[in-house]
């Protein structure tokens, strides 16, 4: 599934997105809507509660707002509003707001919001809710009593450890061109995760398929997460630049040549720190940008993007309020984005005419390709977790 395809308007481009990933949700979900000319919309509101990096994080939080507006542009009757999260006691507060405000479905937006998101769908089984980066199932350490799956509630996950992959091994052989003798990459995360250590395990391994298929004079290393022992370099939340920042550059001062922070509005952080480097280095290094494209949404630092590792967190967001909006919700369920389905892609951005030359690009990217087709084929299997 591509998001946007050449003479598509930006609302056909959406549409055309949310009915595939619509079509992609398993079967308890039953929302199989395709979204055409001739859909009947009912009047819907649509509200989204975010996460503390709000809607300018430029990560998943802004990715899921433009799931909402893009939905609003399918049809005049479906209105949207969102609330932003200041800190985590936000949560349930803003849900309850939006659940008196009579929001016909109410999108939560990242992990941390799980507890209050399933508390509230067990409560009140009439009000729909979909939630981005978790399943239909009870949380950890949930007292609600419901294990799930609930009728009311949808979830959205992505294979993010997929892309993940291509982004450790295009990394990784940045790495071995600019330092062959030390070559190094790093990654961290805002907080540990599930839905954050799929994305350090898929670039982990990535890395290493590298070091076993291409077989560079040195090994190249990983900094920031060890794959084995599930432990590594994690900021403590998802709005921290500063700390990003300091991090960031004890990485590059180790010798890392890319740094992936799976951290969302961190990772700006993170860009401040790369951009000062490379003023004062001749060996440049680079970011690889998480969620969402890193050239759209935070558009000024494009230049030091190798790629954007993403996941479908915009079509998903429309799908889910598609199937609302054409009577299409079913009972709930979960969708899984992977590389075959389109909820998560590889967005090669200008990284390889910027780091590599023209030949080391044009070999990466065929190379890139392959290993795509072979994760998609179930050829290379990506697995997550120790």
């Amino acid at each position: 599934m591509q998001f946007q395809k050449k003479g598509m308007t930006r609302v056909a481009a959406f549409a055309g997105a949310a009915a595939l990933v619509a079509s992609a949700f398993t079967a308890t979900a039953g929302a199989t809507t395709k979204v055409a000319a001739h859909t009947t919309y009912a009047t819907t509101k649509a509200c989204l509660v975010t996460d503390t990096g709000g809607i300018n994080d430029k990560s998943f939080n802004a990715s899921a707002y433009a799931g909402l507006t893009a939905a609003k542009k399918l049809s005049s009757k479906i209105t949207i509003a969102y609330l932003a999260s200041s800190q985590e006691s936000d949560y349930a507060t803003n849900i309850s707001t939006f659940e008196n405000q009579h929001c016909n479905i109410i999108v939560t937006v990242g992990f941390l919001m799980s507890e209050a998101t399933w508390l509230a769908a067990v409560a009140t089984p009439s009000q729909h809710f979909a939630q981005v980066d978790n399943n239909n199932a009870a949380p950890y350490g949930d007292t609600s009593g419901h294990a799930g799956p609930l009728s009311n509630y949808l979830g959205l996950t992505y294979s993010t450890e997929q892309d993940a992959f291509l982004g450790g091994y295009e990394a990784a052989a940045y790495a071995a061109s600019k330092n062959p003798s030390a070559p190094k990459v790093a990654t961290y995360g805002g907080m540990q995760f599930s839905s954050v250590t799929s994305y350090m395990d898929g670039f982990y391994d990535g890395v290493q398929y590298y070091n076993t298929t291409a077989k560079p004079a040195h090994s190249v290393t990983v900094l920031g997460w060890n794959r084995t022992t599930q432990t590594g370099t994690f900021i403590g939340s998802f709005n921290d630049q500063a700390t990003a920042a300091t991090d960031t550059t004890a990485f590059l001062t180790q010798g890392a040549t890319t740094i992936f922070p799976v951290a969302g509005a961190d990772g700006l952080g993170t860009n401040t720190a790369v951009k000062q480097w490379n003023a004062s280095h001749s060996i440049k290094a680079n970011v690889e940008w998480v969620d969402v494209d890193g050239c759209i949404s935070d558009a000024t630092d494009c230049s030091i993007f190798l790629n954007s590792i993403t996941k479908g967190v915009t079509p998903s967001v429309t799908a889910a309020i598609v199937a609302q909006a054409t009577g299409k919700w079913g009972n709930g369920g979960n969708y899984v984005g992977t590389l075959k389905n389109g909820g998560a892609a590889f967005v090669q951005d200008k990284g390889l005419t910027l780091f590599f030359s023209k030949t080391a690009g044009t070999a990466l990217a065929a190379k890139i390709k392959t290993i795509t087709n072979d994760i998609i084929s179930g050829k290379i299997k990506v697995k997550v977790g120790s």
